[in-house]
């Protein structure tokens, strides 16, 4: 099972890349976190752009650590940046820096609707 976060607009991709070296940091992710990029495209300067911080979860409880680790770096963060996350099934939230606090139950919302092979 995955959990795929995305940044939307211009300064997300900045931000994206905070986050992929925070969680990568959290050694209970560790070989967990990956990122995913797109095409570049012409006004972009490298071969592609980070597009989302895909982690891996499943059981042991790494959607705990997940949901607290994206909750603290949520909380660390100054600038209104708006993400996105989108569950196994495929089913987006938006999430801003500003709602930190509702990281950790949307992340754990979504495993369990994974978990019970529903929506």
């Amino acid at each position: 099972m995955e959990i795929r976060i995305g940044a939307i607009g211009d300064e997300g991709v900045g931000e994206l890349t905070a986050l992929l070296q925070w969680l990568r940091a959290e050694r209970q992710l560790s070989g967990l976190v990956q990122p995913a990029f797109r095409t570049a495209g012409p006004e972009d300067l490298s071969g592609g752009v980070l597009d989302a911080v895909i982690v891996a979860v499943g059981s042991g409880g790494v959607g705990v650590v997940l949901a607290q680790s994206l909750t603290a770096w949520l909380k660390s963060r100054r600038p209104a940046v708006k993400f996105t996350i989108t569950s196994p099934e495929g089913v987006t939230e938006h999430l801003e820096t500003a709602e930190a606090e509702v990281a950790a139950p949307l992340i754990e919302a979504m495993l369990r609707r994974a978990g019970s092979g529903r929506e």
